[in-house]
């Protein structure tokens, strides 16, 4: 079965002290960026996890610094055009927000960095520092390593290690303009946690049709869940320790389903559908045990979404972070 993971969607729709019509103005336009770009970067991977909140906050904190054309194009795709200067009020409060959870490690960055022989605006710098907490610097091509290792240091700092050489040697040439750099980080504790004893081989279809012999937790307990034989999927809901984060899986009913719920994530309506509801039964749960990494190139997928100037050369106009680009 193939593994797709969308990370901290919802989370926009818990923020309290942000105009409430604001906050559900940019969770829709969140979720909605999310499923369009789930579109085009999703479907032809076996297996995928990446972060909507990330790419559509990271974008948000670019346009600040966009003009013109960019800016509008940026703007519109995102879908944050009617909200202002507001939404980058909201993503200061949820920033702060997710960086105070204490249940769990959750902790978001961002960084910018440009070509060394252009300087940096210092209202981008003010304004990405107030609003997304970022760090915005110059690429430091005479550092030891290379130019790559001072960023690639940044990002294992702010993951704990965990995600470490993204931008390989060469990554950095003289076409390259601007880093774009966000992080997320989540270490969470299951509620109620397995028990490693009960692990074991079981069998599990990585694709329709095709078996494999994986390692299984498993356990007896109580789970939210929701059978929809109208969709055809059954959903779980595994909260993490402290209940303000879970994790969900929807299980397609029919062993070669997955093409169909794809389907149905690509429609936001449905995905609120297919996440309400849930009730606590009695079941016998497994779960395999896994690890997946995704390297994503999102320049061909945001143009087709519609930011397209951004990427063109001498056309581009982020004259709000430097006057050189």
């Amino acid at each position: 079965m193939k593994l797709i993971y969308a990370v901290i969607v919802a989370v926009i729709g818990h923020l309290v002290s942000a105009d409430q019509q604001q906050q559900l103005a940019l969770s829709s336009a969140s979720s909605d960026f999310s499923q369009r770009l789930y579109q085009k970067v999703a479907l032809d991977k076996p297996s995928i996890v990446y972060s909507p909140y990330s790419i559509h906050s990271a974008l948000t904190m670019t346009s600040l610094g966009a003009r013109g054309d960019t800016e509008t194009e940026m703007k519109n795709t995102l879908g944050i055009t009617s909200l202002g200067n507001s939404v980058h009020t909201i993503y200061k409060e949820l920033i702060e927000q997710i960086n105070s959870v204490t249940d769990v490690e959750l902790n978001t960055a961002n960084a910018i960095f440009v070509k060394p022989n252009l300087q940096i605006v210092p209202k981008f710098t003010q304004d990405t520092t107030d609003y997304y907490s970022a760090q915005t610097a110059n690429i430091d091509l005479s550092a030891n390593g290379g130019p790559e290792k001072p960023i690639n240091d940044y990002i294992a700092n702010k993951t704990e290690n965990i995600i470490q050489n993204v931008l390989q040697p060469g990554t950095i040439d003289d076409d390259t303009v601007m880093l774009l750099i966000n992080t997320i980080f989540f270490n969470g504790t299951w509620e109620a946690a397995f028990d490693e004893h009960q692990t074991r081989n079981q069998d599990f279809n990585p694709l329709p049709y095709a078996v494999k012999q994986v390692e299984m937790m498993t356990d007896d307990r109580n789970v939210n869940i929701k059978r929809d034989d109208v969709n055809k999927v059954d959903i779980a809901e595994l909260p993490f320790k402290g209940g303000r984060f879970s994790f969900y899986i929807a299980l397609p009913q029919a062993i070669d389903g997955i093409t169909d719920l794809e389907q149905l994530l690509a429609r936001p309506e449905k995905v609120k559908q297919l996440f309400t509801g849930l009730s606590s039964v009695r079941v016998q749960l497994s779960i395999p045990k896994f690890k997946t990494e995704t390297t994503l190139s999102l320049n061909t997928p945001l143009k087709d979404m519609g930011i397209r100037k951004a990427f063109i050369s001498k056309v581009a106009d982020f004259s709000g972070i430097t006057s050189g680009i």
